[in-house]
């Protein structure tokens, strides 16, 4: 652990890369570890929580890391057995789960997912009861710091903004208006418009001309185009593909910058069709939680 430590935060290329690769097999190996004899399986589950539980990843990544772990305490172990591909991966979840409970405060709506586990409760009312406190207690510090939010505004400040819970990662999707605020109903919304032709002059409802919508060479068609089932876009070799889909998995508003940059040096510009078609149809459409986000990206 101490290795992926130096190796993340390393100004070394070769030492990131590494870092990412080691990641990026832990999690390729997770359909596995129902296979994995008991010492491996604990020793992989021990790491795998250690990894959430020191912060070594974060965004996407860490967002699959904590539905791993959810999903494998989700499948029952059968009575009296602990050999069973469903026996083994809860006993991997409840591994990883040993090692991260100290952060479980900060994603109260993933400890609600938890706690409604029905063997779970059953067999294992201890740990139950830990998330259950560790869930009041982030209720009250969310509480006592909206309270001292409200003094300082009528309509809330980026610290009340930061005390809601979030679905299952911090910082990345919006947090729900609390309850005490009011909401004003939303006004009706007209039926949009035909999207307008490349160059099309935009009329609004008061017959003055808006700026007239331009797009850049090969940009219009991304608009105006039908896009056609059989569409091939050339996708980049094995080895940059594995590295393309690692760097957008530990993409975060912190970082967003410098991975966008290093994807540009990666990608050839013959590839960049692929990759916006990846990105709509296998990323924005599939995490609604993480649009902004791909915005910023």
């Amino acid at each position: 652990v101490e290795m992926l430590k130096r190796f993340k935060t390393s100004s070394d290329s070769r030492e990131n890369d590494i870092f990412q690769c080691m990641i990026r097999n832990l999690f390729d190996e997770y359909r596995f570890f129902a296979k994995y004899p008991e010492k491996e399986l604990r020793i992989t589950g021990i790491l795998f929580g250690t990894l959430i539980k020191e912060q070594l990843v974060s965004s996407i990544t860490l967002g699959i890391a904590l539905r791993y772990v959810l999903e494998a305490l989700r499948r029952p172990p059968p009575a009296g057995s602990t050999t069973s591909s469903s026996g083994k991966m809860f006993r991997f979840g409840m591994f990883a789960l040993e090692q991260f409970k100290e952060r479980l405060h900060e994603w109260p709506q993933y400890c609600s997912h938890i706690v409604q586990i029905p063997h779970l409760k059953d067999g294992y009312a201890e740990i139950v009861s830990e998330i259950e406190t560790a869930m009041a207690e982030s209720h009250n510090r969310n509480s006592h710091a909206d309270s001292h939010s409200n003094k300082g505004s009528e309509t809330g400040s980026t610290g009340s903004f930061r005390s809601l819970g979030s679905d299952s990662l911090p910082n990345v999707a919006p947090a729900p208006v609390p309850a005490s605020v009011p909401v004003p109903a939303p006004a009706p919304v007209p039926a949009p418009a035909p999207a307008p032709a490349s160059g099309q002059v935009l009329v609004n409802q008061t017959g003055k001309e808006n700026r007239i919508a331009k797009f850049g060479p090969n940009l219009g068609r991304a608009v105006t185009k039908v896009v056609e089932e059989n569409d091939q876009h050339e996708a980049p070799p094995d080895t940059v593909l594995d590295r393309v889909q690692f760097l957008i998995n530990n993409v975060s508003l912190s970082n967003v910058e410098l991975k966008s940059q290093e994807l540009k040096d990666m990608l050839e510009p013959r590839y960049f069709d692929w990759l916006g078609h990846y990105l709509v149809v296998k990323r924005i459409s599939a995490q609604p939680n993480f649009h902004s986000l791909y915005l910023a990206f």
